[in-house]
Protein backbone atom coordinates (compact mmCIF):
# COMPACT_ATOMS: atom_id res chain seq x y z
CA UNK A 1 0.00 0.00 0.00
CA UNK A 2 1.46 3.21 -0.88
CA UNK A 3 1.87 5.76 2.01
CA UNK A 4 0.87 8.75 0.05
CA UNK A 5 -2.37 7.12 -1.06
CA UNK A 6 -2.98 5.00 2.75
CA UNK A 7 -5.07 8.34 3.95
CA UNK A 8 -7.29 8.54 0.99
CA UNK A 9 -7.73 4.87 0.97
CA UNK A 10 -9.04 4.67 4.83
CA UNK A 11 -11.16 7.68 4.36
CA UNK A 12 -12.95 5.77 1.68
CA UNK A 13 -13.02 2.49 3.59
CA UNK A 14 -15.20 4.54 6.55
CA UNK A 15 -17.34 6.23 4.43
CA UNK A 16 -19.09 3.13 3.74
CA UNK A 17 -22.60 2.32 5.85
CA UNK A 18 -21.18 -0.88 7.22
CA UNK A 19 -18.45 0.64 8.63
CA UNK A 20 -17.82 2.55 11.80
CA UNK A 21 -13.78 2.49 12.35
CA UNK A 22 -10.54 1.45 9.90
CA UNK A 23 -7.13 0.74 10.28
CA UNK A 24 -4.74 -0.42 7.65
CA UNK A 25 -1.46 -2.86 9.15
CA UNK A 26 0.55 -2.68 5.61
CA UNK A 27 4.41 -3.95 5.31
CA UNK A 28 6.53 -5.81 2.85
CA UNK A 29 4.95 -9.27 3.87
CA UNK A 30 1.48 -8.57 5.21
CA UNK A 31 -1.77 -6.53 4.37
CA UNK A 32 -4.01 -6.41 6.79
CA UNK A 33 -7.48 -4.22 7.08
CA UNK A 34 -8.76 -3.94 10.67
CA UNK A 35 -12.82 -2.81 10.51
CA UNK A 36 -14.92 -2.04 13.48
CA UNK A 37 -18.96 -2.50 11.47
CA UNK A 38 -21.47 -0.33 12.33
CA UNK A 39 -24.21 -3.24 12.81
CA UNK A 40 -22.48 -5.79 14.42
CA UNK A 41 -21.24 -7.51 11.65
CA UNK A 42 -19.95 -7.77 7.56
CA UNK A 43 -19.58 -10.32 5.59
CA UNK A 44 -16.34 -11.03 4.33
CA UNK A 45 -17.56 -10.78 0.60
CA UNK A 46 -18.90 -7.27 1.42
CA UNK A 47 -15.51 -6.55 3.10
CA UNK A 48 -13.43 -7.86 0.19
CA UNK A 49 -15.57 -6.00 -2.19
CA UNK A 50 -15.12 -2.45 -0.42
CA UNK A 51 -11.40 -3.55 -0.28
CA UNK A 52 -11.14 -3.84 -3.84
CA UNK A 53 -13.10 -1.22 -5.31
CA UNK A 54 -10.86 1.18 -3.15
CA UNK A 55 -8.01 -0.33 -4.56
CA UNK A 56 -8.77 -0.82 -7.74
CA UNK A 57 -8.82 -4.98 -8.20
CA UNK A 58 -10.65 -7.44 -8.30
CA UNK A 59 -13.10 -8.75 -5.52
CA UNK A 60 -12.90 -12.22 -6.49
CA UNK A 61 -8.98 -11.35 -6.38
CA UNK A 62 -9.15 -10.41 -2.94
CA UNK A 63 -11.64 -12.85 -2.06
CA UNK A 64 -9.27 -15.65 -2.98
CA UNK A 65 -5.87 -14.55 -1.78
CA UNK A 66 -7.38 -12.94 2.11
CA UNK A 67 -7.33 -14.54 5.09
CA UNK A 68 -11.03 -13.52 6.87
CA UNK A 69 -11.34 -13.23 10.48
CA UNK A 70 -13.88 -11.98 13.41
CA UNK A 71 -14.29 -11.19 16.78
CA UNK A 72 -12.49 -12.54 19.22
CA UNK A 73 -10.32 -14.47 16.58
CA UNK A 74 -9.11 -11.25 15.04
CA UNK A 75 -8.69 -9.51 18.05
CA UNK A 76 -6.41 -12.63 18.64
CA UNK A 77 -4.63 -12.06 15.35
CA UNK A 78 -3.98 -8.62 16.53
CA UNK A 79 -2.12 -9.31 19.75
CA UNK A 80 0.23 -11.91 18.10
CA UNK A 81 0.56 -9.44 15.16
CA UNK A 82 1.90 -6.64 17.26
CA UNK A 83 4.11 -9.08 19.73
CA UNK A 84 5.93 -11.13 16.36
CA UNK A 85 4.50 -14.15 16.93
CA UNK A 86 2.96 -13.67 13.34
CA UNK A 87 6.22 -12.67 12.21
CA UNK A 88 8.36 -14.60 9.62
CA UNK A 89 11.39 -14.34 11.98
CA UNK A 90 9.73 -14.94 15.43
CA UNK A 91 10.35 -12.35 17.95
CA UNK A 92 11.65 -9.25 15.20
CA UNK A 93 10.90 -5.89 16.88
CA UNK A 94 10.08 -4.14 13.53
CA UNK A 95 6.83 -4.87 13.10
CA UNK A 96 5.91 -2.89 16.88
CA UNK A 97 7.07 -0.06 15.16
CA UNK A 98 4.90 -0.95 11.95
CA UNK A 99 1.66 -1.23 13.74
CA UNK A 100 2.44 1.98 15.71
CA UNK A 101 2.87 3.66 12.41
CA UNK A 102 -0.21 2.17 11.35
CA UNK A 103 -2.31 3.83 14.18
CA UNK A 104 -0.85 7.49 13.16
CA UNK A 105 -2.00 6.85 9.59
CA UNK A 106 -5.26 6.28 11.04
CA UNK A 107 -5.24 8.36 13.10
CA UNK A 108 -4.51 11.62 10.83
CA UNK A 109 -7.14 10.23 8.05
CA UNK A 110 -9.67 10.70 11.44
CA UNK A 111 -10.41 6.69 10.93
CA UNK A 112 -9.51 5.41 13.89
CA UNK A 113 -12.75 5.40 17.17
CA UNK A 114 -12.56 4.41 20.41
CA UNK A 115 -12.81 0.81 19.84
CA UNK A 116 -9.70 -0.22 17.26
CA UNK A 117 -8.10 2.85 19.66
CA UNK A 118 -8.36 0.72 22.43
CA UNK A 119 -7.75 -2.28 21.02
CA UNK A 120 -4.64 -1.41 19.58
CA UNK A 121 -2.97 0.17 22.51
CA UNK A 122 -4.15 -3.06 24.82
CA UNK A 123 -2.08 -4.99 21.96
CA UNK A 124 1.24 -2.45 22.18
CA UNK A 125 0.81 -3.39 25.91
CA UNK A 126 0.71 -7.18 25.39
CA UNK A 127 3.85 -6.93 23.09
CA UNK A 128 5.41 -5.07 25.97
CA UNK A 129 4.57 -7.80 28.48
CA UNK A 130 6.05 -10.31 25.68
CA UNK A 131 9.26 -8.28 25.27
CA UNK A 132 9.80 -8.29 29.43
CA UNK A 133 8.40 -11.43 30.20
CA UNK A 134 10.36 -13.89 28.01
CA UNK A 135 13.79 -13.93 25.94
CA UNK A 136 11.65 -14.45 22.44
CA UNK A 137 13.97 -11.27 21.40
CA UNK A 138 17.16 -12.35 22.96
CA UNK A 139 19.05 -14.11 20.40
CA UNK A 140 19.71 -12.81 16.81
CA UNK A 141 18.92 -14.43 14.05
CA UNK A 142 20.15 -12.17 10.71
CA UNK A 143 23.58 -13.54 9.12
CA UNK A 144 24.67 -10.49 9.36
CA UNK A 145 23.95 -10.18 12.99
CA UNK A 146 25.19 -12.78 14.27
CA UNK A 147 28.39 -12.16 12.35
CA UNK A 148 28.87 -9.12 14.49
CA UNK A 149 27.92 -11.02 17.98
CA UNK A 150 30.49 -13.45 17.31
CA UNK A 151 33.16 -11.19 16.95
CA UNK A 152 31.77 -9.53 20.07
CA UNK A 153 32.04 -13.04 21.67
CA UNK A 154 35.40 -13.34 20.99
CA UNK A 155 36.44 -9.73 21.42
CA UNK A 156 35.08 -8.69 24.45
CA UNK A 157 35.38 -5.03 23.94
CA UNK A 158 34.98 -4.17 20.59
CA UNK A 159 36.11 -0.74 21.62
CA UNK A 160 39.69 -1.88 21.09
CA UNK A 161 39.33 -3.41 17.87
CA UNK A 162 40.19 -2.34 14.46
CA UNK A 163 37.36 -3.54 12.05
CA UNK A 164 37.32 -4.20 8.45
CA UNK A 165 34.22 -3.81 6.18
CA UNK A 166 34.14 -5.49 2.60
CA UNK A 167 31.14 -4.67 0.88
CA UNK A 168 28.24 -2.09 1.41
CA UNK A 169 25.63 -3.75 -0.14
CA UNK A 170 22.83 -4.82 1.89
CA UNK A 171 24.39 -7.33 4.36
CA UNK A 172 27.25 -4.62 5.02
CA UNK A 173 24.37 -2.34 5.74
CA UNK A 174 23.02 -4.67 7.95
CA UNK A 175 26.58 -5.55 9.66
CA UNK A 176 27.03 -2.20 10.11
CA UNK A 177 23.99 -1.62 12.05
CA UNK A 178 24.92 -4.10 14.24
CA UNK A 179 28.57 -3.06 14.74
CA UNK A 180 27.74 0.32 15.28
CA UNK A 181 26.18 -0.47 19.09
CA UNK A 182 29.65 -2.29 20.00
CA UNK A 183 31.30 1.31 19.05
CA UNK A 184 34.58 -0.56 17.90
CA UNK A 185 38.03 1.91 18.03
CA UNK A 186 38.06 1.91 13.93
CA UNK A 187 35.78 0.72 11.41
CA UNK A 188 37.66 0.67 7.79
CA UNK A 189 35.08 0.51 4.69
CA UNK A 190 36.23 -1.44 1.49
CA UNK A 191 34.04 -2.00 -1.38
CA UNK A 192 34.62 -1.74 -5.48
CA UNK A 193 32.79 1.13 -5.50
CA UNK A 194 34.03 3.94 -3.84
CA UNK A 195 30.63 5.60 -3.65
CA UNK A 196 29.35 3.19 -1.57
CA UNK A 197 31.71 2.26 0.60
CA UNK A 198 31.64 6.22 1.35
CA UNK A 199 27.78 6.54 1.54
CA UNK A 200 28.22 3.52 4.47
CA UNK A 201 31.20 4.76 6.34
CA UNK A 202 29.71 8.82 6.39
CA UNK A 203 26.46 7.30 8.13
CA UNK A 204 28.21 5.83 10.93
CA UNK A 205 31.47 8.36 11.13
CA UNK A 206 33.98 5.37 9.58
CA UNK A 207 36.75 5.84 7.55
CA UNK A 208 36.23 4.92 3.49
CA UNK A 209 38.77 3.28 1.80
CA UNK A 210 39.90 1.94 -1.74
CA UNK A 211 39.32 -1.33 -2.99
CA UNK A 212 43.02 -1.51 -3.82
CA UNK A 213 44.41 -1.11 0.00
CA UNK A 214 42.49 -4.07 0.60
CA UNK A 215 46.46 -5.93 1.72
CA UNK A 216 47.20 -3.07 3.78
CA UNK A 217 43.61 -2.98 6.14
CA UNK A 218 43.93 -6.36 6.32
CA UNK A 219 47.65 -6.21 8.09
CA UNK A 220 45.55 -3.56 10.55
CA UNK A 221 42.47 -5.16 11.19
CA UNK A 222 41.59 -7.55 13.96
CA UNK A 223 38.35 -8.55 12.64
CA UNK A 224 37.07 -8.99 8.75
CA UNK A 225 33.61 -8.80 8.01
CA UNK A 226 33.32 -9.79 4.11
CA UNK A 227 30.03 -9.55 2.01
CA UNK A 228 30.89 -8.80 -1.33
CA UNK A 229 29.49 -10.01 -4.89
CA UNK A 230 32.51 -11.15 -5.82
CA UNK A 231 32.37 -14.71 -7.98
CA UNK A 232 35.62 -15.59 -6.99
CA UNK A 233 37.52 -15.34 -3.37
CA UNK A 234 39.53 -12.28 -2.94
CA UNK A 235 41.40 -13.73 -0.05
CA UNK A 236 43.31 -16.23 -1.35
CA UNK A 237 45.39 -18.47 0.93
CA UNK A 238 48.52 -16.81 -0.95
CA UNK A 239 47.33 -13.90 -0.37
CA UNK A 240 46.39 -14.37 3.75
CA UNK A 241 50.03 -16.28 3.82
CA UNK A 242 51.55 -12.66 3.44
CA UNK A 243 49.38 -10.88 5.73
CA UNK A 244 50.26 -13.29 8.36
CA UNK A 245 53.91 -13.00 7.95
CA UNK A 246 53.22 -9.27 7.85
CA UNK A 247 51.06 -9.24 10.89
CA UNK A 248 53.84 -11.28 12.51
CA UNK A 249 51.46 -13.97 13.42
CA UNK A 250 49.09 -11.95 15.21
CA UNK A 251 45.94 -13.61 15.19
CA UNK A 252 42.99 -12.15 12.72
CA UNK A 253 39.53 -13.16 12.88
CA UNK A 254 37.29 -13.53 9.35
CA UNK A 255 33.76 -13.83 9.00
CA UNK A 256 32.60 -14.24 5.81
CA UNK A 257 28.94 -14.19 4.71
CA UNK A 258 29.17 -13.90 1.10
CA UNK A 259 27.92 -16.37 -1.50
CA UNK A 260 29.81 -17.40 -3.18
CA UNK A 261 32.39 -17.11 -0.38
CA UNK A 262 35.14 -14.48 -0.48
CA UNK A 263 37.40 -16.17 1.27
CA UNK A 264 39.17 -19.93 0.03
CA UNK A 265 38.42 -22.52 2.29
CA UNK A 266 42.12 -23.18 2.36
CA UNK A 267 42.55 -19.92 4.75
CA UNK A 268 41.07 -21.45 7.53
CA UNK A 269 43.60 -23.72 8.13
CA UNK A 270 46.14 -21.34 8.23
CA UNK A 271 47.73 -20.35 11.68
CA UNK A 272 46.33 -17.36 14.01
CA UNK A 273 43.50 -17.36 11.25
CA UNK A 274 40.21 -18.12 12.50
CA UNK A 275 37.59 -18.27 9.67
CA UNK A 276 33.93 -18.24 10.23
CA UNK A 277 31.18 -18.61 6.87
CA UNK A 278 27.54 -18.20 6.64
CA UNK A 279 27.29 -22.39 6.86
CA UNK A 280 28.92 -21.79 10.57
CA UNK A 281 26.53 -18.96 11.01
CA UNK A 282 23.17 -20.56 9.81
CA UNK A 283 23.78 -23.09 12.06
CA UNK A 284 23.44 -20.18 14.99
CA UNK A 285 20.66 -18.97 13.59
CA UNK A 286 19.05 -21.92 13.59
CA UNK A 287 19.77 -22.80 16.99
CA UNK A 288 19.02 -19.61 17.96
CA UNK A 289 15.70 -19.45 15.74
CA UNK A 290 15.05 -22.67 18.01
CA UNK A 291 15.41 -21.04 20.92
CA UNK A 292 13.10 -18.39 20.18
CA UNK A 293 10.56 -20.37 19.17
CA UNK A 294 10.52 -22.11 22.68
CA UNK A 295 10.07 -18.82 24.16
CA UNK A 296 7.46 -18.05 21.60
CA UNK A 297 5.65 -20.88 23.31
CA UNK A 298 5.73 -18.80 26.99
CA UNK A 299 4.88 -15.52 24.75
CA UNK A 300 1.82 -18.11 23.42
CA UNK A 301 0.80 -18.08 27.18
CA UNK A 302 0.61 -14.38 27.65
CA UNK A 303 -1.37 -13.57 24.49
CA UNK A 304 -3.70 -15.89 25.57
CA UNK A 305 -3.91 -14.37 29.33
CA UNK A 306 -4.21 -11.13 28.37
CA UNK A 307 -7.06 -11.92 25.38
CA UNK A 308 -9.38 -13.04 28.13
CA UNK A 309 -8.96 -9.22 29.02
CA UNK A 310 -9.59 -7.48 26.34
CA UNK A 311 -12.07 -10.02 25.34
CA UNK A 312 -14.33 -8.98 28.68
CA UNK A 313 -13.99 -5.44 27.90
CA UNK A 314 -14.87 -5.60 24.11
CA UNK A 315 -17.97 -7.85 25.27
CA UNK A 316 -19.40 -4.85 27.46
CA UNK A 317 -19.56 -2.73 24.60
CA UNK A 318 -22.19 -4.63 23.30
CA UNK A 319 -24.24 -3.98 27.18
CA UNK A 320 -22.53 -0.48 27.24
CA UNK A 321 -25.21 1.15 25.46
CA UNK A 322 -28.47 -0.35 27.30
CA UNK A 323 -26.88 0.34 30.62
CA UNK A 324 -26.38 4.07 29.64
CA UNK A 325 -29.98 4.53 28.36
CA UNK A 326 -31.39 2.74 31.54
CA UNK A 327 -29.04 5.16 33.53
CA UNK A 328 -30.08 7.95 31.45
CA UNK A 329 -33.22 7.27 31.58
CA UNK A 330 -33.94 7.14 35.39
CA UNK A 331 -32.14 9.60 36.05
CA UNK A 332 -34.14 12.09 33.52
CA UNK A 333 -37.30 11.09 35.44
CA UNK A 334 -35.95 11.61 39.28
CA UNK A 335 -34.72 14.98 38.25
CA UNK A 336 -37.88 15.79 36.12
CA UNK A 337 -39.87 14.84 39.61
CA UNK A 338 -37.73 16.95 41.91
CA UNK A 339 -37.94 20.00 39.20
CA UNK A 340 -41.86 19.89 39.64
CA UNK A 341 -41.80 19.21 43.08
CA UNK A 342 -39.45 22.10 44.14
CA UNK A 343 -41.21 24.34 41.67
CA UNK A 344 -44.53 23.56 43.47
CA UNK A 345 -44.54 22.71 46.96
CA UNK A 346 -40.80 23.01 48.53
CA UNK A 347 -39.70 26.75 47.04
CA UNK A 348 -39.04 27.77 50.76
CA UNK A 349 -35.78 24.92 50.45
CA UNK A 350 -32.43 26.67 50.75
CA UNK A 351 -30.25 26.12 47.91
CA UNK A 352 -27.65 23.85 50.12
CA UNK A 353 -31.23 21.79 51.05
CA UNK A 354 -32.05 21.62 47.51
CA UNK A 355 -28.56 20.21 46.45
CA UNK A 356 -28.97 17.47 49.20
CA UNK A 357 -32.42 16.27 48.25
CA UNK A 358 -31.08 15.99 44.96
CA UNK A 359 -28.07 13.73 45.59
CA UNK A 360 -30.74 11.83 47.79
CA UNK A 361 -32.58 11.35 45.23
CA UNK A 362 -29.71 10.34 42.68
CA UNK A 363 -28.03 8.01 44.70
CA UNK A 364 -31.28 6.18 45.41
CA UNK A 365 -31.45 5.66 41.74
CA UNK A 366 -28.70 4.47 41.50
CA UNK A 367 -28.98 1.55 44.25
CA UNK A 368 -32.50 0.69 42.77
CA UNK A 369 -30.66 0.35 39.05
CA UNK A 370 -27.29 -1.49 40.44
CA UNK A 371 -28.40 -4.88 40.81
CA UNK A 372 -29.48 -4.50 37.29
CA UNK A 373 -26.33 -3.12 36.06
CA UNK A 374 -24.47 -5.22 37.97
CA UNK A 375 -26.78 -8.51 36.27
CA UNK A 376 -26.25 -7.11 32.83
CA UNK A 377 -22.30 -6.85 33.09
CA UNK A 378 -21.95 -10.29 34.31
CA UNK A 379 -23.97 -11.30 31.59
CA UNK A 380 -21.73 -9.61 29.50
CA UNK A 381 -18.82 -11.91 30.69
CA UNK A 382 -21.50 -14.55 29.03
CA UNK A 383 -19.71 -15.46 25.57
CA UNK A 384 -23.66 -14.72 24.21
CA UNK A 385 -25.14 -14.56 27.23
CA UNK A 386 -26.26 -11.26 27.22
CA UNK A 387 -28.61 -11.00 24.14
CA UNK A 388 -31.60 -12.14 26.31
CA UNK A 389 -31.16 -10.08 29.11
CA UNK A 390 -30.21 -7.08 27.49
CA UNK A 391 -33.60 -7.49 25.29
CA UNK A 392 -35.46 -8.02 28.47
CA UNK A 393 -34.02 -4.83 30.07
CA UNK A 394 -34.72 -2.45 27.56
CA UNK A 395 -38.34 -3.72 27.18
CA UNK A 396 -38.73 -3.51 31.00
CA UNK A 397 -37.40 -0.24 31.10
CA UNK A 398 -38.70 1.26 27.78
CA UNK A 399 -35.19 2.36 26.33
CA UNK A 400 -33.94 1.08 22.70
CA UNK A 401 -30.44 0.24 23.76
CA UNK A 402 -28.79 3.76 21.90
CA UNK A 403 -26.97 6.25 24.59
CA UNK A 404 -28.40 9.40 24.32
CA UNK A 405 -26.19 11.40 21.75
CA UNK A 406 -25.22 14.19 24.38
CA UNK A 407 -22.51 11.65 25.49
CA UNK A 408 -19.33 12.82 24.35
CA UNK A 409 -17.02 10.45 24.01
CA UNK A 410 -13.31 10.93 26.12
CA UNK A 411 -10.65 11.36 23.38
CA UNK A 412 -8.16 10.65 26.13
CA UNK A 413 -6.50 7.00 25.99
CA UNK A 414 -8.63 4.57 28.37
CA UNK A 415 -7.15 1.42 30.28
CA UNK A 416 -9.02 -1.69 28.88
CA UNK A 417 -7.23 -3.24 32.28
CA UNK A 418 -9.16 -1.07 34.68
CA UNK A 419 -12.56 0.24 33.03
CA UNK A 420 -14.13 3.08 33.75
CA UNK A 421 -18.16 2.78 33.79
CA UNK A 422 -18.37 6.58 32.52
CA UNK A 423 -15.41 6.10 30.09
CA UNK A 424 -17.00 3.40 28.92
CA UNK A 425 -19.87 4.99 28.67
CA UNK A 426 -18.82 7.85 26.40
CA UNK A 427 -17.01 4.93 24.21
CA UNK A 428 -20.43 3.25 23.37
CA UNK A 429 -22.07 6.42 22.74
CA UNK A 430 -19.24 6.62 19.99
CA UNK A 431 -20.19 3.52 18.33
CA UNK A 432 -24.09 4.05 18.73
CA UNK A 433 -23.99 7.40 16.95
CA UNK A 434 -21.90 5.94 14.18
CA UNK A 435 -24.48 3.19 13.82
CA UNK A 436 -27.38 5.78 13.72
CA UNK A 437 -25.37 7.95 11.43
CA UNK A 438 -25.37 4.89 9.19
CA UNK A 439 -29.10 4.34 9.20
Amino acid sequence: MPPDGLGEFLRGIAAEDEVAETLLVSTCNRVELYVVPTQGGISNHTLATLFAIHRGVSPQLVEHHASFRAGVSALHHLLRVTSSLDSMVVGEPQILGQVKEALTAARHAGTIGPVLGQLVQHAFRVAKCVRNETEIAANRVSIGSIAVELARRIFDDLSTCNILLVGAGKMGETMARGLAEGRPRKVYVCNRSPERAFKLAQRHGWRPRQFDELQELLVQADVVLTCTGSAEPILTKERMRQVIKTRKYKPIFIVDIAVPRDVAPEVGRLDTVYLYNVDDLQQVARDNMAERVREAEAAEAIVARELSAVEAWYRQLEVKPTITAIRHRARELARGELDRTLGKRLRHLSEDDRRALETMLMATVNKLLHPTMMALKNASEQDGGDAPLVATAQLLFGVDGHPPVEVAPDPAPVSVMEPDDVREDNLSAGIARKRESAK
